[in-house]
């Protein structure tokens, strides 16, 4: 169950440790965070492992990680009996130029050398003893005492979708066009099996067959998308890049589910009638290879349909399906029950995000779990006769592993420290690789045993140590998690606040909403992880800022109503749960209220440009981020929201920052990338132009080397970034305690 919710105020731990009503002031300790010290590489939090990926025996674990704190990454090993990282591959890195280091050259070089990822993806080569991974889109065998071995192209390893289930073939594209040859005869010619229609269509493997006769693939057409033109001053002359680019309302790609034979090359384009594929979400082989499990939706993710075809005839089967005309995300899964008989499938039908089983087309689903939390993903392992999932049953901003019967019952939690885990499971379900991080811990892998009795000590084994040494040197601070209603209706909303080091209640301090997106109150390093602003917070709330995040309505985890409450509301309701945010700071008594600022990017920026222009007053000054200002100009996706444009023109004037100008009377900035594809850096133009014409005052920052995310580039770029945002705070709002 959901842990019960305060009044008005802060949870009841809160109030046990404050006599005074609110939230124990942090003890100051600790060396003083800078930016420098916190962005430029090597990372003080170290490099989160990635990409886990059991061997076929469950005994040998695979990942990505590197040990001195810097984005390249490297091929290490684990093994369940003994659990320290092995490093089995020291790929070339690209290393700076020995020239100036403040000519532009080396600046270059040095850019080039930080961004390089190194190892990109891994997997197990069929024999359970070598290694497969990708690096500069190239395909390496690494077997054990040797060095790796380039054996073909590739761009990316995806599972299933390589080699054949006897170990006897693999797949691979090569120039858009799907090729099989034999796995160890890399002498013997490829043979093509599909190619694309045509010019601007491409191909995705999916899987091959469980009898490694057919293979599964889809075909994207994207020839009728639009193309936008972004100017790039960088050069010696200006050049202009077209990038494919749909608006709302527009023509997006296409896509198409193919059965390929093997050995004829012919292709089975699986017709789905009506219903619509827009988007495909789970697609998967039965058990015994017959047929094909499709998960799709229309392009609004409004009708959902999971179907079944069968692989020989391309018949299709409607098993279930459901409308909801105000969902807002397809956050749906569904998977073959390990006999084939009946199908488990994820769907927010009720409470919210549970798991459903369906024993025939047509028949009644089955509950398997339920109440008032949500299940984010789910597994089955026929070895260990369950289902295990990740949810957030007992505490709404944490994610946790639980194992639960084919048939349902009470979900055993199998993760035990407080936080957000991410667990891969072992092939017979016996570990969990299990990617954990929390407020008080940054990223690191664990082994954890879930085939354990009651009462066994030795089930959680930490593997690799990301932080570095100086970690421990510094103070972090630990934010607190809230309740407070909204002031529109009422509803519960859930917030995270952390306060600065040594807090005088005494004092008032000023405060800062932000970064502002949706799903922000998470247990978990830097809370909301799009965005590295783990080491921002930490250095406002040095300069004496009161922090807090809000889960606006949208976000996941707190129910069905709560999600769905955004539908058709970009700068309405979300920013009315911020503002009750504020409310809640009021009632703190240390909070300066004339000294609130607010700040987010993309949909976080245009949250914080909707609440400077909807409600002036209400916050001092906000700052930005590649603000999605017209939703006219949003990604397609957006229509999940908003609909078509044509058919709700009002709705998308009403949430679209750039037609609520005038009512700008409080200090912004703006901060964005000139080559941002995601939200176009045009439409900050034009709205700053906009306000320019309407006798408004605008700070912006260009960036011209950035993509949509700005502050995830180079460090120099992102410490720039952050240290404008952070003196324009400072400019309007002060620091620390009048």
């Amino acid at each position: 169950m959901r842990i019960p919710i305060a009044s008005v105020a802060l949870c009841a731990a809160l109030f046990a440790a404050s006599p005074a009503g609110g939230p124990a002031a942090p003890q100051a300790a600790g060396k003083a965070f800078t930016l420098e010290t916190l962005y430029a590489l090597p990372r003080i939090i170290g490099t989160a492992p990635k990409a886990p990926v059991w061997s076929p025996d469950g005994r040998t674990l695979a990942f990505l990680w590197n040990e001195e704190g810097t984005n390249f990454y490297d091929v290490y090993v684990t093994r369940i009996d003994d659990p320290r990282p092995v490093r089995m591959t020291t790929m070339p890195r690209r290393r700076p130029g020995a020239g100036q280091a403040s000519s532009p050259e080396a600046a270059a070089e040095a850019e080039a050398a930080e961004s390089d990822p190194g190892v990109t993806s891994i997997g197990w080569h069929p024999d359970g003893e070598r290694l497969v991974f990708s690096f500069r889109q190239g395909r390496y065998i690494l077997t054990p005492g040797r060095e790796p071995e380039q054996v073909t192209e590739a761009m990316g390893l995806e599972p299933g979708a390589v080699f054949s289930p006897d170990g006897k073939l693999q797949a691979f594209l090569r120039a858009g066009v799907l090729l099989v040859r034999p796995l160890d005869g890399q002498a013997a010619a490829a043979r093509e099996i599909v190619k694309p229609a045509a010019a601007g269509v491409r191909l995705r493997i999916n899987a091959w067959s469980p009898d490694g006769r057919r293979i599964l693939v889809t075909e994207i057409d994207g020839r009728k998308m639009p193309r936008r033109k972004i100017p790039d001053y960088l050069p010696a002359e200006t050049e202009v890049r077209e990038a494919p680019r749909a608006f709302p309302g527009e023509e997006t790609p296409t896509q198409r589910v193919g059965v390929a034979d093997v050995a004829s090359g012919a292709v089975l384009w699986l017709d789905f009638g009506d219903r619509p594929v827009d988007m495909v979400t789970s697609l998967a082989w039965s058990p015994d290879g017959r047929s094909v499990l499709v998960d799709a939706c229309d392009k609004y993710v409004k009708d959902r349909s999971v179907l079944v075809a069968e692989a020989g005839t391309g018949v299709v089967r409607e098993w279930v399906r459901e409308r909801n005309p105000v969902n807002v995300t397809p956050s749906w899964q569904a998977r073959w029950a390990p006999d084939g008989k009946g199908i488990y499938f994820l769907s927010d039908r009720n409470e919210d995000y549970h798991i459903y089983f369906l024993s025939d087309p047509g028949a009644e689903p089955v509950p398997i779990t339920r109440g008032t939390w949500a299940v984010s993903s789910f597994e089955i392992r026929p070895a260990a006769k369950a289902i295990f999932f990740v949810g957030n049953e007992g505490r709404p901003e944490e994610r946790h592993l639980f194992r639960v019967g084919l048939k349902g019952g009470t979900p055993a939690r199998l993760t035990r420290r407080p936080g957000t885990h991410a667990p891969v499971l072992s092939p017979d379900g016996r570990h969990a690789a299990d990617i954990f991080s929390s407020d008080e811990t940054p990223f690191d892998l664990f082994l954890v045993r879930i085939d354990r009795t009651a009462g066994t000590p030795d089930d959680e084994r930490q593997v690799t140590r990301s932080p570095r040494p100086e970690f421990g040197g510094y103070t972090w601070a630990k934010p607190a998690y809230v309740t407070f209603p909204s002031r529109t209706d009422g509803t519960v909303l859930y917030g995270r606040l952390t306060l600065p080091p040594g807090l005088d209640k005494g004092k008032t301090y000023p405060a800062i909403l932000g970064s502002v997106y949706s799903d922000t109150v998470r247990n978990q390093w830097g809370g909301r992880t799009a965005h590295p602003t783990w080491g921002l917070d930490q250095y406002l709330l040095q300069q004496g800022y009161v922090l807090l995040n809000v889960d606006v309505r949208g976000s996941e985890g707190h129910g069905a109503k709560y999600r769905q409450g955004l539908y058709q509301g970009y700068g309405v309701i979300d920013i009315e749960d911020l503002h009750s945010g504020v409310e809640y700071l009021k009632t703190l008594g240390f909070v300066d209220t004339e000294r609130i600022g607010i700040w987010g990017s993309s949909y976080g920026g245009l949250m914080t440009t909707m609440s400077l222009f909807k409600k002036p007053g209400v916050y001092k000054a906000g700052v930005a981020g590649a603000p999605a200002t017209n939703v006219f100009h949003a990604q397609p996706g957006q229509m999940w929201v908003m609909m078509d444009p044509k058919d709700h023109r009002e709705k998308y004037e009403a949430s679209s920052p750039f037609y609520h100008a005038a009512g700008l009377r409080d200090r912004l900035m703006i901060i964005h990338g000139m080559r941002d594809t995601v939200v176009l850096y045009k439409d900050t133009v034009v709205l700053v132009d906009r306000l320019i014409g309407l006798g408004k005052d605008v700070d912006l920052v260009t960036l011209p080397d950035s993509e949509h995310s700005w502050d995830t580039g180079p460090s120099r770029q992102t410490i720039f970034a952050f240290r404008k945002l952070a003196e324009h705070f400072e400019r309007h709002l002060g620091k620390g305690p009048r």
